[in-house]
């Protein structure tokens, strides 16, 4: 059987009145008669496409017609009917033809699959699927074994999607940019220091500065992005679910968004070697000698760490304290390895170039003067980026953000407005609407005891005594004490 709906147009064909004959012939035809539909099916979903309404189209298929429309000949047609529906319905399918549906449109359509199922015939299509979920329920824990997230209930899929999906998108993203950002930015340093070398090998800065700079230097403050980040609110995700087309349309690991960020890196990196090489190189220390090649590096390294690890402040939708503490403790890990290591030597330490290197510095009034102009400098150019682009070429959730920017707290915001808006006794049955609703007590829940709809409602500051056929029903669904057989 195939449907294809459109407003009041269903096309059908039955595969039921062919009951008696040669088995082969019997499968040739039936192939026929698929391809003919299938076909034909595609033509009026391209035609009804084109028309001024265009109608959203729903394809319905079972698994009987699914066996001969996966065939390597009828895949491709298939997959262009389906791309043309808004919903696609297979009813009635094999374990492994959900498997193949899913590949079909992994492979075919060059798209981001999930599957979600609840039971040991949903394993292959989970397998199949690039993002496979797993609910836990009557029919066992293969579906969660097999799956890379477990969910308890079908109605957390919202949660799982529209909040922690988005969020963890753009968690991702960010902590990608930022690690290509940060490379490069201390990388190119190096690479402007070769062309007044000319290129004939020197290393710019000392070799423990350089193993130190991901490990130590620049580490903490990423981790913690990749923690706690986040656009907008959970509620909020939820209100507007408009948001998650920024995933699927790839908005923030793009190849526009990496040329930004080369950008900014190309743009941070020489501010950060012109600045400090071209006017400390004449500059006078304390015991009137001019700087070195070291002192000139140490203090470019200086202001390239604190750059970098202020730069992820302002990438940041959320800041929290431990933002700030990752960002300064890298700065001070900077400085107290500095004190440390300029100022320990033995014989045979290889550490003598840059030795005494960081109390010389601290000594002259230029050090403090660059430490504070040359971060500034080498971010005002990504502060500006973000305020024009923020002006004129916004991001969704960061027209969101404006909408909402004078609420403290979005959930508050939404019981207030239920409050002022709903009767008392709307809001009662609005609450109790909200609780979970268990009809069996095989569910593995602990919502199994009579009132927990009191309870519940009343931890949403909404009254809701508790009634007799509530507890009687509960009452009713207690297990039986098993009565021992007689011998």
């Amino acid at each position: 059987m195939i449907i294809l709906c459109c407003s009041n147009i269903i096309f059908f064909l039955s595969l039921d009145q062919i009951i008696i004959g040669d088995q082969v012939e019997i499968a040739r035809v039936i192939k026929e008669e698929v391809k003919k539909e299938l076909r034909k099916s595609l033509e009026e979903a391209q035609l009804y496409m084109h028309t001024v309404a265009g109608p959203k189209l729903a394809l319905v298929i079972d698994g009987k017609c699914l066996m001969y429309a996966l065939d390597p000949s009828l895949r491709v047609t298939l997959l262009s009917l389906s791309l043309n529906c808004t919903s696609v319905v297979c009813c009635r399918v094999s374990p492994l033809q959900k498997a193949q549906v899913t590949s079909l449109v992994r492979k075919g359509a060059k798209k981001i699959t999930l599957s979600i199922g609840d039971g040991a015939n949903d394993v292959s299509m989970i397998q199949a699927a690039h993002v496979g979920i797993g609910i836990s329920g009557m029919e066992g824990m293969q579906a969660v074994m097999a799956s890379d997230f477990a969910i308890a209930q079908f109605r957390f899929l919202t949660d799982l999607l529209l909040v922690h999906g988005r969020w963890s998108y753009l968690r991702i993203c960010k902590v990608v940019m930022y690690f290509f950002y940060k490379n490069l930015t201390f990388t190119l340093t190096q690479f402007w220091f070769t062309f007044r070398t000319g290129f004939s090998g020197q290393r710019f800065y000392d070799d423990w500065f350089q193993s130190l700079y991901n490990v130590f230097f620049t580490a903490l403050p990423v981790i913690v992005l990749g923690l706690f980040e986040k656009d907008v609110s959970a509620s909020l995700s939820k209100r507007y679910p408009e948001l998650y087309r920024e995933g699927i349309r790839n908005s923030f690991f793009k190849w526009r968004v990496v040329a930004v960020w080369a950008t900014s890196a190309v743009y941070q990196s020489l501010v950060c070697y012109l600045f400090v090489t071209t006017s400390s190189f004449g500059a006078i220390n304390s015991s009137g000698k001019i700087f070195g090649l070291w002192d000139v590096s140490t203090l470019v390294f200086t202001c390239l760490v604190i750059a970098v690890n202020v730069r992820i402040l302002l990438m940041s939708n959320s800041i929290t304290r431990w933002h700030y503490i990752t960002v300064g403790g890298s700065i001070l890990a900077w400085l107290v390895f500095a004190f440390v290591y300029c100022g320990i030597t033995t014989p045979r330490d290889r550490n003598e170039n840059v030795y005494f290197v960081i109390y010389v510095l601290m000594s002259t009034f230029y050090f403090y003067f660059a430490l504070l102009l040359v971060p500034i400098v080498s971010l005002l150019g990504d502060f500006i980026f973000q305020g024009v682009e923020r002006w004129f070429f916004p991001y969704d959730y960061q027209i969101v953000q404006e909408i909402h920017r004078h609420e403290s707290d979005a959930s508050k915001a939404d019981h207030l407005e239920i409050e002022n808006e709903l009767t008392p006794q709307e809001a009662r049955s609005y609450a109790i609407s909200q609780l979970p609703r268990e009809l069996s007590k095989h569910t593995g829940f602990a919502f199994d005891s009579p009132g927990y709809e009191s309870f519940f409602a009343s931890q949403l500051g909404v009254y809701a005594p508790q009634k007799a056929w509530d507890v009687a029903r509960r009452a009713s669904m207690r297990s039986r004490p098993t009565v021992p057989k007689k011998k």
